[in-house]
This record gives structure tokens, C-alpha cells and sequence, in this order.
């Protein structure tokens, strides 16, 4: 008897041991989609922006030739995108971040299902690269976001339909790791993960987060090195006289912010006049007439407002933008254009560059200061007044100029602008954005499904 229960308890030891390797090597087993999403997110986050920057300069060369080929090249690629997206890419239709955050929301499965597939990925950066490559004012790191929800849902969509907690989870984590990816920014990606499609989250998800991050961000680094996204800027606030530019930028550029964003969202909801009614009934004509308005503003502007704008807010960072005064107006107006023609793509890079040049122009209501810090709080007093993330806004401010030295500055006048902005437009861009979605996305689910039903 004495012996017979040394050896039943050494049993059971073995059968606990064995137990927990199985319980090990099956987490491990779980962990490992999450791993290669990551991987695969930081792989096509360096695709995206090489070929938005290869779009842009293949743009540039048939300008640099005579500036009179953007009357054809950007309305028939605004026009072509637009074809593409409704004969083989509809999921792929919007700016990625809306879509990703109504994703968010419970009961969404059938939405999961429609715009998070590797299909409407590759579509989402086919058409966001037309249109960068035809002119319009957008970038690619709106679209990222819903690349790489699409990636890390795609490839872990067992567990996501299982779990509707794991699929907001995934969808969290891929647009975190997309964001940090495309901006060489990790802390902006957690970020805005948090702040933006906040709404949603689950602390839980914060180690999916985080790897997801870590990992997407490895991966970028390993190919491109590392590297700030405006260069690194040599900035301080060193003087008394310095810190009356956080009570401008944050007013002004949380009033023009908010302005922007109430337009916005008003041009996303109903298109004035007869507008409306063309849009809808010839997409891809209208598309082609916004690309044809978009030349018109890129040969009067000498060509700064075509592309992202990330070149142009770099000239103006650096302190060569003396021919740039009308620069944030007029890019301002060509991103309205472009986001009523609704071909995919994103706003991120292109509201940093209309803040620059709003930075600029309130630089020199203020001589007695460094230019680049001027426009610097004014780039972040933009972004946080039409976004209203003035987490965000800051952060991603600082790491793509690696200006830590400027967190208070930046900081502070994200908060001023984003209270401003308050006053001007009662909702959130992507906010706002979402509640348009939402109402839309129901009309084509029933479409959707009407087929399926006659069956």
C-alpha cells in the first residue's frame, strides 16, 4: 500500500508535466498567426510607402516634362481607380480608419467578414497607389490601417469568429501595427490604438497590441533601417517669448482644424447642389472631374499641391518654404477635392502637410521665433483640431521628427486645439465618419444577403 501511492503520486506529477507542455506548445501554437500577421504587416507597410513614393516621383517625371499632362493623367487615373474599385475592389471603398473602427462595434461579424480580407488588402493599396500615383492629395497611412486589421483578422479568423472579443482584438492590434509600420512610430501606433478606436478597447488586447507592434515595427526596421519620417529636426523652446506660439497654434490650429472637419464631414454626408446626384450616378465620371479640378489647383499652385504633401512639409520643416505661403490653403482645398471623389486613401500624411503650411503662415505673424517650431505646433494644432486625437496628434509629431525635447510644446497646443475644435464641429472626424458608415453599411449588408435569400 505504501508503495503503491509514491507511484500513483508520481503518476499524477508526470501527467501535470505533461499536461502544461501540451497547454505550452498548443498558446504556442495560438501565437503563432499572430507572429506572422505582424511579420506580414511590417512587410507590406514597407511596400506601401516605397511605392507611394515611387507613385509620387513617376507622377513628377511626366510633370517635370510639361505640367499640362496632369490635365490627363489625374483624371483618367482618379477615373480608373474608380472603375477598378466597383468592378473587382468594393470592399476596399473609404479611407480604412472609419471601416476599422465600425468593425469595432458588436454585431459586426458580417462587415469583419466583407472588409477584412486579403483581397480587399491588396485592392486597398492597388487603388490608394492610383490615386497617389495620379496626383491626389492622399497617403497610404490611413489605408494601413485597414490593411493590416485585414492581415491580422485574415490570418487569425478562426479564433476571431470563435471569440468576438479576439476579433476586436486582432482588428485593434493590425491597425496599431500598421500605423506604427508606415510611420517608423511605434508609440503612435499604440496610440492610437487606444485613443482613436478607443471606443473598443479591451485591455486584454493591450499584449496583442503590443507584440503586434513590436513585431510589424522589427520587421520595417530590419529592411529600411531606422529612421525618422521628417528627418530629425534640431528644435528646442528656449526662450520666454517662445511659449506664446502654443496659445496661437492652438487656437488657430484647432479653428481651422474644426473647420475642416465640420467640411468634411458635411461633403461626406451630401455633396452640394447636383453634385450629390452625380456622384452617385456616374462615379466614374465625377471621379475623372475631380481629377481635372485637382490638376487645374496643381498647375496654379506650380505643382506643391500634388501627392501626400510629404515632401513639401519636409521643404517646410527644413526652412525652405519661401514660395510656399499659399500652401496650406490650397492643399486644404485639393484634399477636399480628392475625399469627394471617393477613390481610397488616406488623410494622415496629407493633414500633417496642410499643417505645416498653416504653420507657416503663423511663423511669420511671430519672426522673433525658430520657424520649425512654429510649424511644428502647428502641424500638431491641425491634425489634433480635424481629428480631435490630440494623443495622437502630438506623439506621432515627435517621433517622426524625434523632437522629445519639444513634448511639453506639442503636448500642450494638441490639447488647446483640440478644446477649440470642440467649438467649431460637434463631432470627431472619424467619429462623425463612422456614424455615416454605420447606416450605409446596413443598406449593402441587406443588398448582400438578397441574393443568398432567393436561393
Amino acid at each position: 500500500m505504501q508503495d503503491h501511492l509514491p507511484r500513483r503520486s508520481r503518476r499524477q506529477r508526470i501527467n501535470r508535466r505533461l499536461r502544461y507542455l501540451y497547454l505550452s506548445a498548443a498558446q504556442w501554437r495560438r501565437q503563432v498567426p499572430v507572429w506572422i500577421a505582424a511579420i506580414l504587416i511590417g512587410l507590406v507597410a514597407y511596400v506601401f510607402a516605397r511605392g507611394s513614393h515611387w507613385s509620387h516621383d513617376l507622377f513628377f517625371k511626366a510633370y517635370d516634362a510639361s505640367p499640362y499632362w496632369s490635365l490627363l493623367i489625374t483624371p483618367a487615373g482618379l477615373a480608373l481607380a474608380i472603375w477598378i474599385m466597383h468592378r473587382f475592389f468594393p470592399s476596399s471603398a473609404g479611407g480604412g480608419i472609419p471601416q476599422s473602427i465600425a468593425a469595432l462595434e458588436p454585431g459586426m461579424h458580417k462587415l469583419r467578414e466583407y472588409c477584412f480580407t486579403l483581397k480587399a488588402a491588396f485592392g486597398k493599396v492597388l487603388l490608394t497607389l492610383i490615386g497617389i500615383s495620379s496626383g491626389a492629395t492622399f497617403g497610404y497611412e490611413g489605408p494601413i490601417v485597414q490593411v493590416g486589421a485585414a492581415i491580422k483578422y485574415s490570418l487569425n479568423r478562426k479564433a476571431a469568429q470563435r471569440h468576438d472579443g479576439a476579433a476586436r482584438s486582432f482588428i485593434l492590434a493590425g491597425g496599431a501595427a500598421g500605423v506604427a509600420a508606415a510611420f517608423n512610430a511605434p508609440l503612435a501606433g499604440i496610440v492610437f490604438a487606444i485613443e482613436e478606436m478607443g471606443r473598443a478597447f479591451d485591455m486584454r488586447a493591450s499584449s496583442t497590441i503590443l507584440l503586434s507592434v513590436i513585431v510589424a515595427g522589427l520587421t520595417t526596421f530590419a529592411i529600411n533601417g531606422n529612421y525618422n519620417y521628417f528627418g530629425i529636426v534640431h528644435v528646442a523652446m528656449d526662450s520666454k517669448q517662445a511659449w506664446l506660439a502654443i496659445p496661437i497654434c492652438g487656437v488657430v490650429g484647432g479653428l481651422i482644424g474644426g473647420l475642416a472637419c465640420r467640411v468634411l464631414l458635411a461633403l461626406s454626408s451630401r455633396l452640394p447642389g447636383p453634385l450629390h446626384g452625380w456622384r452617385i450616378r456616374y462615379p466614374v465620371r465625377f471621379a475623372a472631374g475631380c481629377g481635372l479640378a485637382l490638376a487645374v489647383i496643381g498647375i496654379i499652385s506650380h505643382g506643391s499641391t500634388f501627392g501626400t504633401g510629404y515632401f513639401r512639409a519636409r521643404d517646410i520643416i527644413e526652412g525652405h518654404g519661401a514660395a510656399l505661403q499659399d500652401y496650406g490653403v490650397l492643399k486644404l482645398i485639393s484634399m477636399f477635392v480628392s475625399h469627394i471623389s471617393a477613390v481610397p486613401g488616406g488623410m494622415f500624411a496629407p493633414s500633417l502637410a496642410v499643417g505645416a503650411g498653416f504653420g507657416l503662415n503663423m511663423s511669420q505673424l511671430m519672426p522673433f521665433l525658430p520657424q520649425t517650431m512654429v510649424v511644428l505646433l502647428g502641424m500638431v494644432g491641425f491634425f489634433a483640431g480635424m481629428t480631435r486625437a490630440p494623443m495622437t496628434g502630438f506623439v506621432i509629431v515627435m517621433e517622426m521628427t524625434d523632437t522629445s525635447g519639444m513634448i511639453i510644446p506639442l503636448m500642450a497646443t494638441a490639447l488647446v486645439a483640440a478644446s477649440v475644435s470642440r467649438l467649431v464641429a460637434r463631432r470627431a472626424l472619424y467619429e462623425g465618419q463612422v456614424r455615416l458608415f454605420l447606416p450605409q453599411w446596413q443598406a449593402k449588408a441587406g443588398q448582400i444577403d438578397q441574393p443568398a435569400a432567393r436561393t
